[in-house]
Order: C-alpha cells, then structure tokens, then sequence
C-alpha cells in the first residue's frame, strides 16, 4: 500500500520518506499478562538445584526479576536454547526472534547471562544504561550445571511510569486490539530513522497508552504491535475520530514526559518517538454510521473496558479520508 497524495499526512512531525504495507497476522492475541510472573529473587532462581551432568528441562516457570544491568551484550549462541524449548512443549519455537544476550547481577552480586528476545533487546540497551536497575519478565527454560537458562520476554526500568486511575489492569485486558482485522488496517511510514519524532495528527486526547515493548508478546503467543498509543479528536461539528500510533520506540512528549490517558495535545505535538523498526503505523479510526463492528467475538473480549473503545471502529484506508471535510473544517492549510 503506498500513499499516493501527501495531504493530510504532511501534518506528521515525523520525516516521512516513503509508505509500505507490511502483512500482519489476523489473529487477536493476548495482551502482555505482568500478574502472571512470580517475583523472585534472581539468586533464588541461582541457588536451585542443578544436575550433575546434562541438562534438566524445565516447563517455562515464569519469574518477576530485579536485577542491575552488568553488560548490555550481544549476539549469543541460541541453538540449546531453542532446542529446550521445543523440547518442552512451546509452540511456535520459529516464529521466536532470539539472538542476544544480556548480563545481569542479582542482589547478592551474582551474575548470569539471559537471553532476550529479539524485539525487547531492540529496546533494552537503549533504555537501561549498565549499572542501571531493571525489572525483568523472564521464562525458565532450562538447567545446566552451569546454571539456570531463562529466556526474557519483557522489561520494565526500575521506576516504570504509574498507570492512570482510569486504567484497567493488565489483568484485565484480553488483548492489545492488534491485527484483529483480517487486512492491514491502516498505513506504515518509513521514518528513515530510528528516535524520530511522532507529532499528533489532529487535537486531541490520549485515551491509550500501551507501554509494552511487545503487546502482545508472551509465550507461546507471539504479536507484533510494540508500544502504540491512541488519541481521540473531537472536531466542532460533533464528529469523533481516533487515531493509533503503533511500533513506537520512547514514549516522551516534548517535555520528556510520557504521555497519560486524559492528557491532552496540540495538532503537531510530539508525542512519541519512532522505534528501532524505524516505521511507523498510524490508523485513523473514525466514529461514523457503518463503521461500527457489531461483531460478537468483539463484545466478548472488550466490552466494557473503557480504554479499548476505540477498536470498536474499523479503521479507514489514509489514502481515501479527509479529515477536514469529516470534521466540517474546510480545507485548511498543510
């Protein structure tokens, strides 16, 4: 899918050098579940017992892990690792990026080196300097005489920004909302580099924010949103329309501020940055007679949860919508 007339799409505060389609799965999948994880001290996981010789395969355990970032790593052999877990019983073993590793020191000063899925690492080492404090979402995959091989999923930093009282729970959620539709739904731009900045289409206020560096992205699932964030424009004729930024990398307004569910922005206003995939997907969402789904696999999983209302809508193609005619402002200027 290619963009075919710049306007409005020139309204983005991102460099926007070409737009393609990139397949998606149609699949809804489940959200990143945080409550699942166990916390555990990394030198309790380090003190299990370990065999003598070979290896002893483990069901995936997961564990809740804080941890201080040591070496920030690197490509890693990953062959065993992979090889566990299908022994295991995880589905999907090839469809898991895992390439890298990363060092960290537990409480006690003992290290271990983990590995990291592929997406997260795109992350990690960006945003967690060494000697920094971490949070780690990690599975137990195997024991080796040479100790525990656990498999990172998701991270968190030491001080994770606190979700609005309006929020629900992780737990709550069934699933982030993406690739639900059997199409791509909307459009993606090559930003041509990574940490450009994401302006907001339209005025508007935030009614999403999905921090998750994978959402959805746990075993044996495997999506493909990334941290995305959704705004809902109220235009003066009453119309109503919702835009999603997806595949983000920092999540930081101008004021290096992450954006919250009820904060409001200008036409323009930075609100993200553009991640290490370097493209960014945007839908638009608009609130009209006949783009309402009505579907029942839709009620069952998000009726109710206030802040996936937006999905309720089908996105529209970008190349066909005009936002200013939609909202009854004219045709205005670039």
């Amino acid at each position: 899918m290619s963009v075919t007339r710049a306007r409005p799409f020139a309204r983005w505060a991102v460099a926007v050098l070409s737009a393609v389609a990139v397949m998606a799965g149609n699949s809804v999948e489940a959200a990143f579940n945080y409550a699942r994880y166990q916390e555990t001290s990394l030198d309790d996981v380090l003190a299990m017992p370990r065999p003598a010789k070979g290896v002893d395969i483990k069901s995936g355990a997961p564990f809740k892990l804080e941890v201080t970032l040591v070496n920030a790593g690197g490509p890693c052999a990953t062959g065993f690792l992979k090889k566990s877990m299908a022994m295991s019983g995880f589905d999907q073993v090839g469809a898991i990026g895992v390439s890298n590793c990363i060092t960290v020191r537990s409480a006690k000063g003992r290290d271990l080196k983990v590995f990291v899925q592929d997406v997260v690492y795109g992350f990690l080492p960006r945003e967690v300097k060494v000697g920094g404090r971490l949070t780690l979402y990690a599975v137990h995959v195997y024991t080796a005489a040479e100790g525990p091989g656990l498999l990172v999923n998701e991270f968190q930093t030491a001080q994770p920004a606190a979700p609005a009282a309006s929020q629900p729970s992780e737990t709550a959620m069934s699933s982030c909302g993406c690739w639900s539709l059997r199409d791509h739904p909307g459009i993606d731009v090559d930003a041509g580099k990574e940490g450009a900045p994401v302006g907001v289409m339209e005025d508007g206020v935030v009614v999403k924010v999905e921090a998750a560096d994978q959402a959805p992205a746990d075993l044996p699932v495997i999506g493909g949103c990334g941290r995305y964030l959704v705004l809902k424009h109220s235009y003066p004729n009453g119309a109503v329309l919702y835009t999603r930024y997806v595949h983000l990398g920092r999540l930081a307004d101008a004021k290096g501020e992450m954006p919250a569910v009820g904060a409001r922005y200008k036409r323009g206003d930075k609100i993200a940055e553009v991640g290490p995939s370097r493209i960014l997907h945007v839908e638009l969402r608009p609130v009209a007679l006949g783009n309402t789904t009505a579907d029942a696999a839709w009620l069952k999983q998000y009726d109710g949860i206030a802040d996936m209302e937006w999905s309720r809508y089908e996105p529209v193609d970008p190349r066909k919508f005009d936002p200013d005619a939609f909202g009854g402002l004219g045709k205005r200027g670039k």
